[in-house]
């Protein structure tokens, strides 16, 4: 699947080198950005590039109810607001019993987009602090366990802190695209001890990705 294009090839020879990395062993996804740093129209662009080359059962979920997807409205594993709960809940039933019934992979992929996670679990936190730290472990369960059996979290965030994940599991995403220009602290968290690119000022849709296996392109 293709994430993207190198940026560097882009700048000095104006030649669309593809980054591709393959999804049955780089199923699980963290995207984030500040606002304005093209989140949602990179989002819609990797949509697009595993539709078009997977055989993927999708489900998506939009707590924030952002215009940007509204062309999902209709689509049966599409998700809003509060029947998120619902969305992931379905999802990682049908991972558990996946996981019970199977030995291996079956050819199917199941990807689950969460638009906009932070902000889901901070409303679940103040109705009730334990329902939200169980979504939290299913999202780690799912991280570390999924991809046997063809199973990957795309999870889009603004800031990547760690208290929206549980133990470590922040650190299980196969793919890390982040996009603009990132601070001090967002560096820290996601790319401690990685080379990263010097001085450079990044334009809307432009950014840093890991893959791993690969490491900072």
């Amino acid at each position: 699947m293709t994430i993207g294009y190198d940026l560097n090839l882009w700048y000095q020879y104006q030649i669309k080198q593809n980054i591709d990395t393959p999804l049955r062993s780089h199923p699980s996804l963290l995207l984030t950005g500040a606002s304005g740093s093209g989140k949602s129209y990179a989002l819609k662009y990797l949509l697009e590039q595993l539709l078009s080359v997977h055989d993927v059962d999708l489900a998506f979920c939009n707590f924030k109810r952002s215009e940007d997807f509204r062309f999902l409205v209709g689509y049966e594993k599409y998700y809003t607001y509060a029947d998120c709960t619902a969305g992931l809940q379905s999802f990682y039933d049908s991972f558990k019993c996946t996981q019970t019934h199977s030995t291996e992979f079956s050819g199917m992929y199941h990807i689950l987009v969460f638009d906009e996670f932070p902000a889901f679990i901070l409303s679940e936190t103040m109705k009730d602090k334990k329902t939200a730290e169980q979504y939290k472990l299913m999202i780690s369960e799912l991280l570390m366990l999924g991809r046997s059996y063809g199973y990957g979290i795309w999870l889009v965030m603004q800031r990547p802190d760690s208290a929206f994940f549980a133990n470590g599991a922040r650190d299980n995403f196969h793919m890390t695209v982040s996009l603009g220009n990132l601070s001090r602290e967002a560096k820290a968290m996601l790319y401690s001890g990685e080379d990263l690119p010097k001085d450079h000022i990044y334009q809307t849709g432009e950014g840093i990705a890991w893959i791993d296996g690969q490491g900072i392109l």
